[in-house]
């Protein structure tokens, strides 16, 4: 081992105990009855019509549940990120159904369809904004990020268009793959709250403690029966 290599790892030996960063990583299990995901009827619209879309209020892959917001609520100080997230409009639907932004990035609507979608935004009865995209040439829509919360994404002319993103008030976020599994990086030992959402079961929180040398493996689960208010 040469000296330079004795070095680094004596200086990483060296780190303080805050600066060793781990992972906090896990899935979320579906433990009831699977819901039948029925046809949308989207025939209103020629060129909606053209592709068939089942409802995806619940997908799973095995007993695991995709399209979880899993973040971090309590226990990290608050602070502000940068650049943005878009939220797609394709095959009248939006893409993707949930995504994950931070307190200080803005949020960019996009329209790829050749059809009309209206943009309506709530953060709870509230509505953030409501804007015409008549097309795929029309300019996206970008919207700052100033409230942690959920954003609900609806159409007015295509009423089975549902997106969600949530805001977070720190980094320490992610949504759950295909797969149901999640992976949240870079967080510095401590203890904190961890919540799961999901839009038809609502959310659930454990309280996880995150020591230097030990990535953290969590499960949340949902039978079913939950419902989001």
């Amino acid at each position: 081992m040469n000296k330079l290599m004795i070095g680094a790892l004596c200086a990483a030996a060296l780190l303080p105990l805050a600066a060793r960063a781990e992972v906090i990583e896990g899935s979320v299990e579906f433990t009831g009855k699977p819901p039948t995901m029925g046809k949308l009827h989207r025939e209103a619209d020629p060129f909606c019509a053209k592709k068939a879309m089942n409802d995806e209020s619940v997908l799973l892959k095995g007993n695991k549940l995709e399209n979880v917001w899993v973040h971090v609520t309590k226990g990290a100080p608050d602070s502000k990120g940068s650049g943005s997230v878009e939220m797609n409009q394709k095959d009248c639907m939006y893409r993707p159904r949930l995504a994950y932004a931070q307190l200080g990035q803005k949020v960019v609507a996009k329209n790829e369809d050749p059809t009309l979608h209206n943009v309506h935004t709530y953060l709870g009865a509230t509505t953030l904004f409501n804007k015409g995209m008549p097309n795929a040439q029309a300019k996206p829509i970008e919207y700052p990020l100033s409230e942690a919360g959920m954003i609900k994404w609806k159409c007015d002319v295509h009423p089975w268009m549902k997106g969600f993103v949530g805001v977070n008030k720190n980094p320490y976020q992610a949504s759950t793959a295909d797969t149901g599994d999640f992976k949240i990086d870079n967080v510095p030992p401590g203890k904190y709250t961890l919540a799961s959402w999901h839009e038809r079961y609502g959310e659930k929180t454990q309280e996880v403690t995150v020591a230097a040398g030990k990535p953290v493996k969590i499960t949340f689960k949902y039978d079913g029966t939950e419902k989001a208010p």
